[in-house]
């Protein structure tokens, strides 16, 4: 019988009971940090493992015994509490501490679950002496401006405290101040409205207005505490607001404004002037402005009513841009764009992103690739470039220059030329009033009452044709390994010239007798009525057909009213290699 088995030891037991106490007792506010004490005494625990392995030894005489998955948990041990230590030594920890967390509509920071919260406020006023820019600073905290009288800055700080007693929030609430003052000079506490000094005659000196917290002298005391400002400023101001950690709001101020935040909203309405915006992780909304936006996020971008270009640079989250006055330029990863109602040209670049465009008034240029591009209702040239997309255009009222690869391309309703250039993609077009020019392979092409000339070449795939009217140019379709069907309208004038080299002609148009022409060549070569286009149709080793529209079997027309008809398949001959 094998030796009894040694029971094993209390001390994972009694470490796990201790950790759970303090982060328990950490909750009700009672103790110190357990993160710093994680990063100051981590060491301990290599001493317990040590002290569990002198136990063992006195228990069972066997000696020390050291497995292989304990090596590797001291050294991981060692790697963790290092870097716990680094991290906790370095201003990094604070960003970590303090990082906020959405939940529902709200957002909170680790920092501030533990604890009772006091709020304490302060106002101040501050004369304006030059007539220069307005710089507002905060972190951890709402900024919000809205116009107050010309000549002051006034503000009203809120300053909330997470301390465990009130006398310890009062305390930290009194070292908590506001700072303000032209650039490079301290002016710590705000005199009361005082008459600005008179200034020597010559050249006015701009200066730069300061107004922000004392935050940065309190960084090593370790406190908890937000502070929200609310900033009442001259209507006619230039701002540049920082923050960190905290929401923007600005509303009904005319200037250059230069707003920056992270993590939190950022809001600006109803101003004029010129506008640079910058939000990481959260939402911008711009709503009726005056004047050219610039918006640099990560984080949901939505503008409504601006008068005025538009810049918007984005990653990862979606972008709506509506009713704009102006240029539009957009970039965007990973996400969504979605355009409506702009009066001047839009440029979309699009890398892995869903775009959708409606109601725009002049051209609009994309590059796209591997999601779906939905273009309608535009007023001018359309230029797209698009590898691995689904692409749909309708109602375009100007040309449309397309280089694609890879791509299911459909367009309904052109006004002006259709050009594509690319490789495997597949092209459906219905109703194209000016000349077509379409070059691609693999996949099929079909085209569904054009009204111009009309040039197609592809391999591999089939193409088809069905004209509305033969009045405006000569038609042309090349193909290789891949049938052509024709579809001409009754009683047309035309002259065509149809060759399919190692496959047939067929013809159910009246008056079109095919021929058959040296070794295994189908021709047709006719002339019907005077006038007319030429048509000319070649290809190898696959079939032409040549219909009436509206004659028996006429599936183009049926395509034209029902997409999802399927056009009869036909077994196509392919080239041998020798």
């Amino acid at each position: 019988m094998s030796a009894l088995k040694r029971r094993p030891s209390l001390l994972g037991a009694l470490l796990w009971i201790g950790l759970g106490s303090l982060f328990l007792l950490r909750n009700f506010g009672i103790g110190p940090d357990f993160w710093s004490m994680a990063a100051r005494y981590w060491p301990i625990l290599l001493i317990l493992l040590g002290l569990g392995k002198v136990i063992d030894y006195y228990r069972h005489k066997e000696g020390v015994s050291l497995r292989i998955g304990e090596v590797v948990g001291i050294l991981i041990l060692l790697v963790i509490g290092t870097a716990i230590t680094k991290l906790s030594e370095s201003s990094i920890s604070r960003v970590f501490r303090d990082m906020p967390i959405t939940i529902g509509d709200s957002s909170v920071r680790p920092g501030q679950w533990f604890g009772n919260s006091y709020t304490y406020t302060q106002e101040a006023t501050y004369p304006l002496r030059a007539a220069g820019p307005i710089q507002i600073e905060n972190a951890y905290g709402l900024i919000s401006v809205i116009p107050g009288s010309d000549g002051e800055a006034r503000v009203r700080l809120k300053k909330v405290v997470y301390a465990n007693e009130e006398s310890r929030a009062k305390s930290i609430a009194d070292e908590i101040r506001l700072e303000a003052g032209p650039q490079g000079i301290e002016q710590t506490e705000a005199p009361l409205k005082v008459e600005a000094e008179p200034r020597p005659k010559g050249k006015a000196k701009t200066e730069t207005f300061v107004v922000k917290t004392n935050r940065d002298a309190l960084s090593s005391s370790n406190y908890r505490f937000n502070t929200d400002m609310e900033v009442f400023v001259p209507k006619k101001s230039d701002l540049v607001v920082r923050n960190s950690f905290g929401e923007v709001r600005v509303a009904n101020v005319d200037g250059k404004l230069d707003l920056s935040t992270t993590h939190n909203p950022l809001e600006l309405r109803d101003c004029s002037g010129e506008f640079v915006v910058s939000n990481r992780y959260a939402e911008s909304r711009l709503i009726n402005l005056t004047g050219n936006v610039t918006v640099d996020a990560r984080g949901h971008v939505y503008l409504e009513t601006i008068k005025g270009d538009v810049n918007v640079r984005d990653e990862y989250s979606p972008v709506e841009i509506n009713d704009v006055d102006g240029q539009v330029t957009v970039s965007n990863t990973e996400s969504s764009i979605q355009l409506e109602k702009i009066t001047k040209p839009v440029v979309v670049e699009a890398r892995g992103t869903q775009v959708r465009a409606n109601d725009l008034g002049s051209t609009l240029k994309v590059t796209t690739n591997h999601r779906r591009l939905e273009v309608s209702d535009v007023a001018s040239n359309v230029v797209l470039e698009s590898q691995y997309s689904t692409v749909s255009l309708k109602d375009i009222r100007g040309n449309v220059d397309i280089n694609t690869n890879s791509d299911r391309i459909t367009a309904d309703d052109l006004h002006g030329y259709l050009k594509v250039k690319g490789q495997g993609s597949g092209i459906r077009a219905n109703t194209v009033e000016g000349p077509i020019d379409i070059r691609t392979t693999l996949k099929d092409v079909i085209v569904n009452n054009f009204n111009g000339a009309c040039m197609i070449t592809n391999e591999y795939a089939d193409v088809s044709l069905s004209a509305g009217t033969l009045d405006k140019g000569e038609i042309s379709v090349k193909n290789h390994n891949g049938g052509i069907d024709l579809f001409l309208p009754e009683g047309a004038p035309f002259q065509i010239d149809a060759t399919a080299r190692n496959g047939r002609v067929d013809s159910d148009y009246a008056g079109l007798q095919p021929s058959q022409g040296a070794g295994d060549v189908g021709l047709l070569k006719a002339k019907q009525k005077s006038g007319g286009p030429k048509i000319v149709l070649e290809t190898d080793y696959s079939n032409i057909h040549i219909r009436a529209r509206g004659g028996e079997g006429d599936q183009a027309t049926k395509a034209e009213l029902n997409p999802d008809v399927k056009r009869p398949k036909r077994v196509r001959q392919v080239e041998t290699v020798r």
